[in-house]
């Protein structure tokens, strides 16, 4: 007659019901700081793409408000030499609207005299945008000296 001899340690091959029993526990409790990581790193890597997004949003319309500002300086200036020469006025204006609510200019003109006839205008004109005319998100400034 054989007796049956129980192994004192653990062998994984022969004792096949601790396994089982054991180690789905253990994997359950991994798989869920896993998970918990996962979601963690995405949810973060989301938050940095939004602040890119707004961060880029800004820098587009801060360009828009430039361009828009130097348009208008540009034409003020080319207000002033007309005003100037076809319409024998001054040149000089103040937050003229360009664009409603949106975009203003101002021009100023210096006049220097050569020789008793020749005149040198120094037309300065500002464009602003943005915000309110008291207080422009942007502003462009274009100092031309013209000589009819």
């Amino acid at each position: 007659m054989m007796t049956k001899i129980k192994p004192t340690v653990f062998l994984p091959l022969i004792n096949k019901g601790l396994i089982n029993t054991e180690h789905p526990a253990r994997q359950r409790g991994a798989a869920l700081i896993a998970t918990i990581f996962v979601i963690t790193a995405l949810a973060a890597l989301g938050a940095l793409m939004t602040q890119m997004l707004v961060l880029g949003s800004e820098e587009t319309i801060d360009e828009w408000y430039s361009s828009q500002a130097l348009y208008a300086a540009e034409s003020g200036v080319d207000w002033a030499i007309w005003d100037l020469t076809v319409n024998s006025g001054t040149g000089v204006s103040t937050n003229n609207t360009i664009l409603n609510d949106q975009v203003w200019v101002s021009t100023t003109v210096n006049t220097l005299t050569i020789n008793g006839s020749n005149n040198v205008y120094t037309i300065t004109s500002t464009g602003t945008a943005g915000g309110t005319s008291g207080n422009p998100r942007t502003q462009r400034q274009i100092v031309v000296h013209y000589m009819p």
